[in-house]
């Protein structure tokens, strides 16, 4: 009503923090050359486990450099035979402070974003 933005907090920050990470290509940040995972350059193409365990070392690697993240438990990489360019991504993370780990799923190129 007052037309200011939301401030996004708690999960969904980390979630979005996350998102980005995910998206953002590894180089594109001149101060931070390391940030991102890059999944753009995957699109149409992790059908192949290697090419899926290659994704998951990234995820795994990039969002523990989060310090609100503890541990990384699981990264799923999925996509279907007949939607090579939708893929699903589930990370299982422990969250500093809290006792169990936590799903989150992203959908980068399927219009849904986390």
């Amino acid at each position: 009503p007052s037309g200011d933005l939301d401030k996004v907090s708690g999960f969904a920050n980390l979630k979005l923090a996350l998102f980005h990470r995910l998206l953002t290509t590894p180089g594109t940040l001149i101060h931070r050359p390391d940030y991102g995972v890059g999944i753009k350059q995957y699109q149409n193409g992790v059908n192949s486990i290697a090419i899926q365990q290659q994704i998951a070392l990234k995820i795994k690697d990039n969002f523990l450099r989060d310090e609100r993240i503890e541990e990384v438990t699981s990264v799923s990489v999925e996509s279907g035979d007949t939607t090579p360019d939708r893929i699903t991504i589930t990370v299982k993370v422990k969250i500093r402070g809290f006792d169990d780990a936590q799903p989150i799923t992203f959908i980068p190129f399927g219009g849904e974003g986390t």
